[in-house]
């Protein structure tokens, strides 16, 4: 009963004691359930009063078992387990302690000496310099007695007695508010730019909660350094004050991504702050030592981090941001506002550990030295800082150095030399300190204030851990961002758009969890016995490999590891205790020991006994086995297989230890190591070098290193079982290939060597690399010819799957298969390289200068945005409209409307410019809704009429401005609106436009929200004038030159016309107007024109210009071009662009009335005109006959009452006599450094046109450096003779027949044969590519569209003015002899001149056609390497790149050629590609294809320009070859009547081409007329004049074609229209036809009104 009841209490008992040790696991936040069972069977506890006996080796045990890192401190707090670190506090006494303690310690040694005798003073002297705590290279030397100094020393201690005495200490969190400005809180912006990561930063975070700091983790280390120039020097500086000592002299810069550059090669920093610069950066030497000590550290936790009050609010803003900006700007925004956040703030924060100090620096810099003095200079330096030093250490005045004199003031000294060879040179001494007192120049008083104060504790390392903000956004922000989520991606976003990193791999996340795991691991191990188990080095052995496994290099063993102390004192020890007890495996200890230490321990500088440790490693008395007699590989595999064996016994028998296993492998190992050293030894003496690299490719892929003839690792079974295998079989193979043939033997050991391996992955590019530079090192002259070839290839291109192919097609003896795939992959590998090399660019601006906001822009000019808005402009200012936002078929296309509607202006006035719509300059709005004018009342016989007095009366008084007309859009403003709202390729495209109306074009102009003038040159660069120039020759005019050139390079006298004040009665545009055209063109605007109004709000301050071009007959006004300028307004407003114009004119035109001329300002302009030394005529307008003036270079002229022929005929005379007196000429594109330097802006200098100008002047030069007639054939090889004899062969096909014995299949095979020779010879001629073709790919690949626009247009421009005078010559020539040739048909000679004529014109039209080098040719070369290529059957995506080339171009509105017209072929292949990439891009959208035909020089690509605003070749001198076809697309409403989206319009070269006159000629129109209309939905055919024998011509080539389309099964559909003739062949619908119809009237007819009115 008793025992029941006991058996009861003793449960209840229990119950209770689990319960109240339940309830201390609850009030810790631990889960009772999990942790007391758990403690009952780790420790055997049971209630709460047996945790109080628990030690730390119980926590330890109990800490292995936790599920949550937050478990550990609960568990600490439960078992009341305390850090057993020392706070700060402690440690900050201890040492004020120990110092007071070294002082008495001194004062002894130092009264101790003074009592003893002279014996007794040298054994007292080390124990002063030890308790001073001076280094031993340090000590006073021994000629320097003790008592000669002691009145310097006892000041020395009294000064540091002082400074312990001025103790002054702030808490932990105000020492981190404070040290160094508070850098610990503050950002790091890192990008790759160390400038960047150096810029000092606003505060980021706040000061954590409870923050404490905790001991140092560093010891104090005395550094020296050596730098070469002031700017390394200063680099280093700034990075040990910003980034600390670990960044700035260790390789853990590396995990940032940049290398902290130590020594000399510190100058290589990106730091550019102003310092001490020497007379030259050759002559400065400096060298420093500096004495680091740290006495505080802290590391943030992640959880612990809230970002500072500042930079959350500036991320709420741009959160706040984010929610109200589209999806399309919100990446911008996103730029623009993180940009400046990371800038104010950083991007990241140092986790730490950071650490809290000071640094005391010694600095000795010499400079202005001779260059072979550098190593001389550097030892003196070297001397006098060590001296200096010294001096610092024991405050020692006098002398520092032999010969070396010190002027010491404060803490610097300057140390005068004297060579006898050199001038005297001066070696500049200092002091200074990170932290500390400032006073000071002694380091011991220094030390004892930075340890005595921690209010001069400044941040000395930032460690090398960053967390990023948007890390610390996600853990501790959530409620204070709507969605941090989406705000932390945002951030990470932006920061990878603006540094061009990714973030998962730039800081190495995982490089951060292994440093928080070594730390953890190395807390761990501190709780080690020493013993002389190897169990502990191979847990130490095991953490290693999986660390660096983990990281992929050794840094953080080497860094966190092997400096840390409790590291270093446990391998220490543990040498000790075998060293005192050597234990039975002490071989195995030591390389369990090596393994851990060997190479790393080198990379580590803060181990005191590292050198111990080694020492002992290496000190064995081990006796290795005798070298083995190997002289054959079977011996080898013999010895390895016994080596195998024995580890596999010594492994299995019974109680085998782990030392002893492993005295069994290194047994293994030396005995392998033996046999294969001996093996190639004896193969080296018989010189067999290929057994000889057989042996090394299998044994180095284990890990054998040829230097130290042994192995790296330990061998094991399964590496001795891969070694005896794999030298087995290989050895066989080549042996049997060997017998076979030489190559194929080799081609084994190569391929051997590339892919042997031991482990499961492959062999990656850089090993394969080295493997065969050294097959290639041991094999030198010993390879065969094939082999040699092969290789050759291989380093120009670098394949290694295409090199391994090859290899496996010569080991099967397949050796001409190899070299076609060789070649094959090269190509590849070539193409890669070409248009991969470069990644695309983000699209680039136009302008560089748009950098002001539309909102500042319009305010500054209300009436100027009021214009663009009347006119629908708005949107696309500034400098927001291209080609694209106009250039379709739209309704107002097929029917001649006008506008209802001033917004409707713009497009109706580009629509008409896009047609040479000559009337588009007088395009107005007629809005019935607003009358223009007041219709008159009806009178009525009630109403009184006016009397005849009242009819005359009142005239002064006008009538209500609403009354009379409500003013409309002026056409010049409707004109310089959009002008100020097109880019640069729509301004280029209105002004060639405008060019071919004969209208003025703009020349400068001012901006109408700025003060800038605009000097557009790039808009005029594609204007192209012809001319003829005369000359007298007697009393007759002779032609004398044809000129047709780009007009902006044309030299010509410039004319300027200006107006000063006004001149209600003349005009000067109308004056311009009669010079130029005698009135039947207003090549300018004048106030008579049709829609002028009084007032023009964009003309003012204009410039424009024209050129007068003569033709070369009797009644032409000036014998040469002349360029006149006009300039708008008043010209005493417009005083910049009338300097301009004053600099570049040849004569000066000025309209001034009587009335301006005695305006102050007006009056000045005369006068600088008069003094100048251009001719100047006055025209005034107030004046009807004016005496001629003595000079005849200045010429007054009245115009008033003038008639106007004679007073057209006095100017014409007077501005051709003063030209002729005149040598001054001017071309725009010399106009454009006078323009920069008055600071217009010039569109030709943005960035992108820039790039685009200099590429492609650069690829013109590859083409000047061939002649002419030799650039196709040695440049742009694949489209000559081959492609000829190809296109020639591929048409042999449509026709086979039987020939001889030869069956159509046999015939056919035979040319496809010959066809894929064919592509071969060009493969081999197209690569590798030559410098053009791979310079053009590569551009057009990597550069944006805009500068891709720019480029081809350049490249169009500069290969025109290649080839085009040449080709004039050549032109003139063959029509000439042509003529010739007909003339003797005619008169019916003999043959023999007229076979010789024949003859050479085949030569000429031979050289024409070489001579025609044009962009087309070079786009038609992209297209035959594409074919080539395709030819090789591969699918490889570099291939696709081309035709998506082509695509972009015709999408962008270049006209891509469809035909070959030299061989008169359609490359399929390469068309059919672009169209698919088109269908990509676009979709697969509905077309509507219409063609031309016509004779050549009919104006067919002229017409088609001026029909749809296209930009089809017609310059250069060289008429269309082939076919070009462009697309145009059709507005969405029209779309739904013609049922097309898109038109492709195709443009083709003429029939009955001279250059063609022969036997081929006919046969060549009559497939040219199939083709074009054969893909035609309509067929344009454009007869030129009214001759009935073209007429026949061509409708006799056209029957031709529709006969042979009916033999196609093709039925054609055509219809006669108005004098021209279509034909539609397969068309959808009447109405499309008929729509088509209605587009081809309209338009045609406005190009040929345009051309007559011109």
């Amino acid at each position: 009963m008793e025992t029941q009841e006991k058996r009861a209490e003793d449960l209840e008992k229990a119950n209770l004691a689990k319960q109240q040790l339940a309830e201390r696991f609850q009030r810790e936040g631990l889960d009772e359930e999990y942790w007391l069972p758990m403690l009952w069977k780790v420790l055997g506890v049971k209630s709460k009063e047996a945790l109080k006996h628990l030690q730390y080796e119980d926590y330890l045990k109990l800490e292995s078992e936790v599920r949550y890192p937050w478990e550990k401190m609960a568990l600490q707090k439960l078992l009341q387990i305390t850090d057993n670190k020392a706070t700060v506090e402690e440690q900050q006494k201890q040492r004020l302690e120990m110092m007071k303690q070294r002082q008495e310690e001194a004062k002894q040694a130092m009264h101790r000496s003074r009592s003893h005798s002279k014996k007794m003073i040298t054994q007292k002297e080390e124990a002063l310099w030890q308790a001073m705590d001076i280094p031993r290279e340090y000590w006073a030397p021994p000629e320097k007695a003790l008592a000669d100094v002691p009145a310097s020393i006892q000041k020395q201690l009294e000064q540091q007695e002082m400074s312990l005495g001025r103790s002054e200490n702030v808490s932990d969190e105000e020492v981190l508010r404070r040290a160094s400005g508070g850098l610990a809180l503050q950002g790091i912006y890192r990008t790759n730019s160390l400038a960047d990561v150096l810029a000092k930063r606003e505060q980021l975070i706040r000061v954590p909660t409870g923050f404490k700091l905790a001991g140092p983790e560093q010891g104090s280390l005395l550094e020296r350094k050596e730098f070469s120039s002031s700017a390394a020097e200063a680099s280093f500086t700034k990075s040990m004050e910003q980034l600390g000592f670990s960044l700035s002299v260790s390789a853990k810069a590396r995990i940032w991504g940049f290398s902290a550059v130590k020594g000399e090669d510190y100058s290589s920093s990106s730091h550019k702050e102003d310092t001490h610069h020497s007379h030259s950066e050759q002559t400065y030497i400096c060298t420093t030592k500096y004495q680091y000590t740290p006495l505080a550290s802290c590391y943030f936790q992640k959880d612990q981090l809230r970002l500072s009050d500042g930079a959350l609010r500036e991320l709420q803003r741009i959160e706040e941001l984010l929610s109200i900006t589209q999806e399309a700007d919100r990446l911008n925004m996103l730029k623009n506002r993180c940009a400046s956040f990371f800038s104010r703030f950083g991007s990241h924060l140092n986790q730490g550990p950071l650490h809290f100090g000071g640094i005391f620096w010694w600095k000795a810099s010499s400079e202005g030295f001779r260059e072979e003095q550098r190593e001389e200079m550097k030892q003196q330096t070297s001397e006098a800082l060590n001296c200096f030093v010294r001096a610092s250490f024991s405050s020692f005045a006098g002398s520092v150095g032999v010969n070396v004199e010190v002027s010491k003031s404060s803490s610097q000294a300057s140390l005068g030399r004297s060579d006898r060879g050199s001038s005297h040179t001066a070696i500049q001494l200092s002091v200074t300190n990170t932290g500390g007192p400032s006073e000071t120049d002694c380091l011991a008083q220094w030390t004892c204030g930075l340890v005595a104060s921690n209010t001069t504790w400044c941040v000395i390392d930032r460690g090398f851990q960053l967390i990023p903000v948007w890390d610390i956004i996600l853990s501790n922000h959530s409620s204070d961002f709507k969605s941090t989520y989406q705000m932390s991606s945002s951030l990470r976003a932006a920061y990878e758009a603006l540094t061009n990193h990714s973030v998962g791999t730039v800081f190495r996340e995982e490089l951060a969890s292994a440093v928080e795991e070594a730390r953890a691991f190395l807390e761990h191990m501190q709780t080690w016995e020493i013993t002389g188990d190897e169990r502990n080095l191979l847990t130490l052995t095991d953490f290693k490999k999986a660390l660096n496994e983990k990281t992929k290099n050794p840094s953080v063993w080497i860094n966190v590891c092997l400096t840390h102390k409790a590291l270093q004192e446990f391998l220490v020890n543990t040498v000790l205790f075998c060293q005192k007890s050597p234990p039975e495996n002490i071989t195995y200890m030591k390389s369990l020991m090596q393994c851990l230490l060997d190479p790393h321990i080198y990379s580590v500088k803060n181990f005191p006994r590292a050198s111990f440790i080694m020492q002992w490693i290496f000190n064995t008395e081990h006796t290795f086995p005798k070298t083995p007699n190997i002289s054959e590989i079977q011996d080898l595999i013999k010895t390895l297989l016994q080596m195998k064996d024995h580890i596999q016994e010594v492994t299995y028998s019974p109680a085998t230890s782990v030392s002893a296993i492993h005295e069994a492998k290194i047994k293994a190992t030396l005995t392998v190591s033996l046999a294969v050293y001996s093996l190639l030894q004896y193969l080296k003496e018989r010189a067999e070098k290929d057994t000889e690299l057989l042996v090394l490719l299998v044994t180095t892929a284990i890990g054998y290193q040829v230097e130290s003839s042994t192995f790296q690792y330990l061998l094991g079974c399964p590496e001795i079982h891969f070694m005896a295998k794999e030298m087995q079989t290989a050895y066989d193979e080549y042996q049997s290939l060997k017998e076979q043939d030489v190559y194929r033997a080799q081609a084994f050991l190569l391929f051997t060597g590339l892919t042997i391996t031991s482990e499961s992955s492959e062999v990656s590019p850089e090993q394969k690399s080295d493997r065969l530079v050294f097959m290639e090192e041991k094999m030198k002259n010993s390879w065969c010819a094939q082999i040699e070839d092969l290789l050759k290839r291989q380093n120009a291109f670098r394949d290694w799957e295409g090199l391994e192919r090859d290899l496996q097609s010569y080991i099967r003896g397949q050796l001409e298969n190899t070299s076609v795939d060789l070649k094959k992959h090269s190509i590849i590998k070539d193409m890669e390289e070409t248009l991969q090399g470069i990644p695309p660019c983000s699209p680039c601006k136009l302008q560089s200068d748009d950098s002001k906001s539309k909102s500042n822009q319009a305010s500054a000019n209300p009436e100027f945005l009021n214009l663009l808005k009347r006119l629908g402009l708005e949107r696309y200012y500034p400098r927001k409209m291209g080609l694209e936002d106009f250039h379709i078929i739209h309704k107002t296309s097929v029917r001649d409307s006008q506008p209802s509607k001033e917004s409707e202006l713009p497009f109706y006035f580009l629509q008409k410019l896009l047609c040479v719509d000559y009337s588009v300059r007088y395009l107005t709005c007629k809005d019935e809704s607003k009358p223009e004018v007041t219709p008159a009342p009806k009178a009525t016989e009630e109403e009184p009429s006016d009397s005849f007095d009242d009819f005359f009366s009142d005239l002064d008084e006008g009538a209500p401005e609403s009354a009379t007309r409500e003013s409309h859009v002026h056409p010049m403003d409707l004109q310089m609106a959009i002008f100020h709202c097109a880019n640069d390729f729509m301004r280029q495209y209105i002004a060639s436009k405008l060019a071919f109306c004969q209208f003025a074009l703009p020349l400068l102009i001012p901006n109408p929200c700025t003060s800038e003038i605009e000097f557009p040159l790039w808009s005029l660069s594609q204007i192209k004038k012809s001319w003829k120039g005369t000359a007298k020759s007697g009393e007759t005019m002779k032609c004398s030159s044809y000129t047709n050139t780009l007009i902006y390079q044309a030299e010509t006298p410039i004319v300027s016309f200006i107006r000063i004040g006004s001149s209600p009665s003349s005009s000067k545009s109308q004056l311009l107007n009669a010079l130029l055209s005698k009135q039947k063109h207003d090549t300018f605007f004048h106030r008579h024109c049709k829609g002028s109004t009084k007032d023009c709000l964009l003309m003012k301050g204009v410039v424009e210009i024209s050129w007068y071009c003569p033709r070369g007959s009797n009644d032409d006004s000036f014998d040469s071009c002349v360029a006149f300028c006009n300039l708008h307004g008043d010209a005493r407003d417009h005083e910049t662009q009338l300097g301009f114009l004053q600099e570049i004119s040849a004569v000066n035109m000025v309209l001034v009335s009587e009335t301006d001329q005695g305006d102050k300002k007006g009056r000045k302009i005369l006068q600088d005109l008069w003094q100048s030394q251009r001719p100047l005529v006055c025209l005034f307008t107030e004046k009807e006959n004016i005496a001629a003036g003595r000079s005849s270079q200045n010429i007054r002229i009245g115009i008033k009452n003038r008639n106007e022929a004679e007073l057209m005929g006095e100017l014409t005379k007077t501005i051709r006599d003063l030209l002729e007196g005149s040598s001054t000429l001017s071309s725009l594109d010399m106009c454009l450094g006078t323009a920069r330097q008055h600071g217009f802006l010039v569109d030709e200098d943005a960035e992108a046109c820039v790039i685009a100008k200099e590429k492609a002047n650069e690829l013109v030069k590859l083409l000047k450096g061939e002649q002419l007639t030799e650039i196709k054939s040695k440049l742009l090889p694949l489209q000559g003779k081959l492609w000829h004899n190809w296109c020639k062969k591929d048409k042999e096909l449509t026709c086979l027949q039987e020939k001889r014995n030869k069956s159509i299949e046999h015939h056919r095979s035979q040319i496809e044969c010959d066809k894929a020779a064919i592509r071969k010879k060009q493969l081999d001629k197209a690569f590798p590519l030559n410098q053009l073709m791979e310079s053009f790919l590569g551009f057009l690949q990597s550069q944006p569209v805009n500068t891709k626009k720019y480029f081809l247009q350049w490249m169009k421009i500069f290969m025109d003015d290649l080839s085009s005078d040449r080709l004039d010559g050549l032109k003139r020539e063959y029509h000439q002899l042509w003529s010739q040739t007909r003339a003797i048909k005619k008169s019916n000679e003999e043959n023999n001149p007229k076979t010789v004529m024949m003859k050479r014109l085949d030569s000429l039209s031979n050289e024409i056609n070489d001579s025609s080098v044009g962009l087309e040719h070079i786009l038609r070369e992209v297209g035959q390497i594409y074919e080539a290529l395709e030819s090789t059957n591969s699918k490889d995506v570099c291939i696709l790149k081309l035709p998506e080339i082509a695509a972009d171009l015709m999408l962008s509105g270049h006209p891509i050629e469809l035909m070959d017209g030299d061989v008169s072929y359609v490359p399929l292949q390469w068309v059919a590609a672009i169209f698919d990439r088109l269908i990509e891009k676009l979709g697969d959208k509905r077309v509507f294809v219409l063609s031309v035909l016509g004779i050549q020089s009919t104006g067919k690509s002229t017409l088609l320009n001026a029909m749809f605003g296209l930009q089809f070749n017609v310059s250069a001198g060289r008429c269309t070859r082939g076919a070009f076809m462009q697309l145009v697309k059709v507005d969405e409403e029209l779309q739904q009547d013609v049922n097309f989206d898109y038109m492709l319009v195709v443009d083709t070269e003429g029939l009955r081409a001279i250059e063609m006159a022969n036997k081929h000629s006919l046969n060549h129109d009559n497939e040219l007329a199939t083709f074009v209309i054969g893909i035609g939905n309509m067929t344009l055919i454009n007869i030129f004049g009214e001759n009935p024998s073209e007429m026949q011509d061509i409708l006799q080539i056209a029957v031709q074609a529709f006969l042979r389309m009916k033999q196609a099964s093709i039925p054609p559909d055509y219809q006669l229209h108005q004098g021209t003739f279509t034909a539609a062949q397969s068309a959808s619908s009447f109405n499309l036809a008929n729509a088509l119809l209605c587009i081809g009237e309209h338009q045609v007819q406005q190009g040929f009104t345009s051309a007559q009115s011109i």
